[in-house]
C-alpha cells in the first residue's frame, strides 16, 4: 500500500475487506444452492404418490403488516397398504382441505413434485455461483498482496 496516500489507505482496506466479504457470500449462496440442487435431483428418483391435503395454517407471515401465501398443511398419501402423513409447505392455490398434491416420497419424507429441470439448473446455477465466489475470493487475495520487485 505504499503507492496509496496515508489519508485513503483506510478505505482501500475497507474495500479490500468488503471484496473478501463479497467473495465468501457469493461462494456461500453457491453451496446453498448446490445443495437444494442436489436434493431436488435426488428427490427425482423416489416413487411418486398424489396426496390429499387435509388441513393447514397459514405460514409464518414475513412481516408486520405483509401476508403470506405460503401455507402449512397436512398431507396424507398411500405408501402400498400403509398410510402415511407429513407436513408440507404448499402456495394458496393448493392449500385446500381434500385437494390432490403431486408428491415425491421417501418413508415419511415427503416433497412437492418439482419439475426435472429444477434440480439441475439449481444445481448448476450453485455451482456457477461457487465458482465466481471461488474465482473473486482469489482475485480479492492477490489484489492485497504487494507487487512483485524486479531485482
Amino acid at each position: 500500500m505504499s503507492d496509496v496516500p496515508p489519508h485513503l489507505a483506510h478505505t482501500v482496506r475497507r474495500i479490500r475487506l468488503f471484496r473478501l466479504a463479497a467473495a465468501i457470500l457469493v461462494a456461500l449462496v453457491g453451496v446453498v444452492a448446490l445443495v437444494i440442487g442436489g436434493v431436488l435431483t435426488a428427490s427425482r428418483s423416489w416413487p411418486s404418490a398424489t396426496g390429499t391435503v387435509e388441513s393447514c395454517t397459514a405460514a409464518a407471515a414475513p412481516g408486520p403488516g405483509r401476508t403470506t401465501s405460503r401455507q402449512r398443511c397436512t398431507v396424507s398419501w398411500l405408501d402400498g397398504d400403509r398410510r402415511r402423513a407429513t407436513d408440507i409447505e404448499l402456495g394458496r392455490a393448493q392449500a385446500v382441505p381434500g385437494a390432490a398434491v403431486t408428491l415425491r416420497y421417501r418413508g415419511d419424507t415427503a416433497v412437492v413434485e418439482t419439475p426435472g429441470w429444477a434440480g439441475p439448473v439449481t444445481a448448476g446455477v450453485g455451482l456457477t455461483l461457487l465458482a465466481t465466489g471461488a474465482y473473486l475470493l482469489v482475485r480479492a487475495r492477490r489484489q492485497g498482496r504487494p507487487a512483485p520487485h524486479a531485482d
